[in-house]
């Protein structure tokens, strides 16, 4: 799998059919820890990691991260990357991977302790000065350290009678701090993920959660509803469990995503499903009271779920992925009702996927106050165009919010 991400793969959809923890762990961990790893491993090399086979070079970073980030003993962490590659046809590494191993786990964090805080945190140094200039050092830092950091499974239930069934046979759920609805299972992780593979519960990342309930309170949950980017539904199917929608509509530009959330929609209320794009939706114009466009973004509040992600960002990419956004807007204002509202998100906590959209005045729109409509107790920051921003933080991703009225 991680020689396959090097190729360009995506992790969550390599892992969403494995069944084996130990190997998500694992990939995860190299992938979110790369260049600390790649940092340590650089001082006992003779070659640089580039120019060795992709075999040696991935049980490498992967016998270093179990030695130095999963907690096993370093000599059983070395022995088996010594085993891998052998099995791999690479037996003529093995005295190379054993040596190396031995010394970088034995001064790994001599090693790191002298290092920038972007090389120890494993982010892109242009990421990390990035960050600091938007939003200082610490909390550049914090929302680093974050990234580095599993995530935790929290999901919300389709309906009270089946978080009762489960809390009266036994299950201890925890409430989350900020995001209404949001339950966590610490004590039995397992049995709230059955509940998830059920339909009876569905796990979503109380950020993006949060999406959706400032959404219903903007508008009141009624009238006609249209969630412009939809898959893979769980934003649809949170406004349809606490909404009574006269109208509500799921788009995406791929049929098999549609296909995908279907099931999901299904169980969770009325919600007619169609394949439109966001920068041409072929649905009618000036009717919606709610649009809300989850835009597709590069994703950097979501290092900890997709941390392939931050390797393969520049500061260019951000920029073109922009503009992309910035039709889907234009054509979403068209599709709003007077009196009706936008909301539009991203993952993304970069100012150009978002504020920078809204910098100029919108002709016929009216800002809308977001920050009276957050949960209690969420942690954010304001944006320049009046909007909110999560940084990633250990109770959920990062992602950012802005909001117009049609007069």
């Amino acid at each position: 799998m991680l020689m396959r991400v090097e190729d360009g793969a995506f992790s969550s959809r390599l892992l969403a059919n494995s069944g084996s923890s130990a190997v998500r762990v694992r990939v995860f961990e190299v992938l979110r820890s790369l260049r600390a790893l790649d940092t340590v491993l650089a001082q006992y090399l003779r070659l640089g990691l580039e120019e060795l086979d992709a075999e040696v070079r991935v049980a490498l970073r992967m016998g270093l991260a179990e030695a130095i980030r999963l907690g096993m003993p370093p000599p059983l962490a070395t022995d088996g990357a010594v085993r891998l590659v052998r099995r791999l046809g690479k037996s003529s590494a093995s005295g190379m991977v054993n040596a190396v191993l031995r010394k970088a786990s034995a001064g790994a964090w001599e090693t790191l302790g002298d290092s920038p805080v972007d090389v120890r945190l494993s982010h892109p140094g242009w990421l990390y000065r990035r960050w600091v200039d938007h939003f200082g050092n610490e909390a550049a830092a914090a929302a680093m350290a974050a990234a580095q950091e599993p995530a935790q499974t929290w999901a919300w239930f389709l309906d009270d009678k089946a978080r009762h069934e489960l809390v009266g046979a036994g299950m201890m759920l925890d409430g989350h701090p900020w995001c209404p609805g949001a339950w966590s299972a610490q004590e039995n992780p397992g049995r709230l993920l059955q509940a998830v593979e059920s339909g009876a519960a569905y796990a979503q990342d109380p950020s993006s959660q949060v999406v959706a309930h400032v959404a219903k309170s903007l508008v009141g949950a009624t009238g006609w509803f249209i969630d412009l980017c939809a898959a893979p539904g769980g934003k649809t199917a949170l406004l349809l469990v606490h909404g009574d929608w006269t109208c509500a509509v799921a788009a995406d530009r791929r049929l098999s995503r549609t296909r995908l959330m279907a099931p999901l929609l299904g169980r969770a209320g009325e919600c007619t499903i169609i394949v439109a794009d966001a920068t041409l939706p072929s649905v009618p114009v000036d009717r919606w009271d709610l649009v809300l466009i989850d835009a597709p973004c590069t994703g950097t509040g979501t290092f900890r779920r997709h941390p392939e992600l931050k390797w393969r960002l520049s500061p260019e990419s951000i920029g073109r992925i922009a503009e992309r956004q910035r039709k889907m807007l234009a054509a979403s204002l068209d599709l709003v009702a007077p009196g009706g509202t936008l909301l539009y998100s991203t993952c993304s906590v970069e100012p150009e996927e978002n504020e920078d959209l809204f910098a100029e005045p919108v002709r016929g729109f009216d800002v809308a106050d977001i920050e009276s409509h957050i949960p209690a107790g969420m942690p954010y920051i304001s944006t320049a165009a009046r909007g909110v921003r999560i940084l990633p933080n250990p109770l959920g991703d990062g992602f950012t919010m802005h909001a117009v009225r049609r007069r």
